[in-house]
């Protein structure tokens, strides 16, 4: 049982923040997401040590696989500092997705050296689970992968869309449908029959298609199973969806803060053009949509990090930040560009980094519009359980 006090971790948690930005801003100057756009793998593993070294790697894996066991709330302070510099590392979709995917498949001897390896910052595994084309899958107990078991193991057939990180994962954790329903399989990424094909996106980074023509693996690959494994890929699903809001934030304050600083020096009419009402009155706006979305977020880790949040209302309330922060994003993105003028449009200024990338995070793993069907569907059958 913890004895933190709620002012400690206050303290901690603003030492922990302090120490990241200092961090991201002296060893991830934007210069430094620019010289890396659009080139495979999109991102620096020698930055990568660099994230290990300070302990990050292994901030959300459990002590007994040499991490620190934190809450979200800590890696959201991570999270953000490394996005308010547009640092391409995907620290999300490695850390959170697939880490905590591994820790909440189970306690097999397969996962506990993959997360010891991660901790450690020398495996970084991406999840394989969207099919798709648009990424708009609302049931994540549902894949078209095929999974057999064979007399020499496991051998899986299918698709998978949207991975993140593609070329420079060291391996798959693949969602597909077996016997017992659905499975979590590890497959290592030069398994024979894997194939991957990178694609580009807004920001410069890099997703993947991956191909499963025939892969054979282990039998101790099957990290989850049926009930088991649906749990698994829903928590950790969510817990994405709340830190990739934090990388949002991040970007939406960053946007925020480069618009007052451009209105405030901006001078036409001979005054700054800050001081024109119509304009004040925009700005207040994304002012708005700014804290809205902070005070969603502190709503949304406090409840993940509370160990008796059920996983209807853990769902839900992931659902309703990351819509909140989808939206918020692109906002704040738009006015942002218009409030700069044509400045806001060239590829030299630095706004055009914090748009990119708002613009990837705003769709990965569902937008807004989606985020709010899930989370409509999951408050309706929240009211039916309590009616019942």
């Amino acid at each position: 049982m913890s004895t933190t006090t709620d002012s400690e971790r206050a303290e901690q948690l603003s030492l922990l923040r302090e120490s990241a930005l200092s961090f991201a801003s002296k060893e991830s100057p934007l210069t430094r997401a620019r010289a890396l756009r659009q080139q495979l793998p999109g991102f620096d593993r020698g930055f990568w040590a660099a994230l290990a070294e300070q302990g990050w790697t292994g901030l959300l894996v459990p002590e007994a696989q040499g991490g620190y066991a934190q809450g979200l709330t800590e890696m959201a302070e991570v999270a953000g500092a490394l996005a308010a510099q547009v640092a391409p590392e995907p620290v999300v979709p490695v850390l959170v997705f697939a880490g905590r995917l591994l820790a909440h498949a189970g306690q097999g001897a397969l996962a506990n050296q993959l997360l010891a390896d991660l901790a450690a910052g020398t495996l970084l595994p991406a999840v394989a689970w969207q099919e798709d084309l648009t990424g708009a899958k609302d049931h994540l107990e549902h894949a078209s992968t095929r999974l057999e078991r064979t007399a020499h193991g496991l051998q899986l057939q299918g698709h998978k869309r949207h991975v993140r990180p593609g070329a420079g994962a060291d391996g798959f954790i693949v969602s597909a449908q077996g016997a017992e329903g659905l499975a979590l399989v590890w497959v290592p990424a030069d398994a024979a029959g894997l194939s991957l094909h990178s694609r580009p996106l807004a920001d410069g980074s890099y997703a993947a298609e991956v191909e499963l023509a025939d892969v054979r693996v282990p039998a101790q690959n099957l990290l989850a199973e049926g009930p088991a494994a649906v749990a698994a890929l829903t928590r950790a699903y969510d817990e994405t969806l709340v830190l990739t809001s934090a990388e949002l934030l991040a970007l939406i304050r960053r946007m925020f803060a480069m618009t007052l600083e451009y209105l405030r020096s901006r001078v036409q009419f001979g005054k700054p053009i800050g001081s024109f009402q119509a304009l004040q009155h925009r700005a207040a706006d994304l002012l708005i949509q700014q804290e809205l979305t902070a005070s969603v977020l502190a709503q949304a880790l406090a409840l993940l990090d509370h160990p008796d949040t059920s996983a209807t209302a853990r769902s839900a309330m992931a659902s309703r930040v990351k819509a909140r922060a989808s939206d918020a994003g692109l906002q704040v993105a738009r006015e942002a560009v218009q409030l700069h003028g044509a400045i806001g449009v060239t590829d030299e200024y630095d706004l055009g980094l914090y748009l990119q990338r708002a613009l990837v995070l705003s769709a990965w793993l569902g937008n807004g519009t989606q985020q709010r069907r899930r989370y409509a569907a999951l408050t309706r059958n929240l009211t039916e359980q309590e009616h019942a």
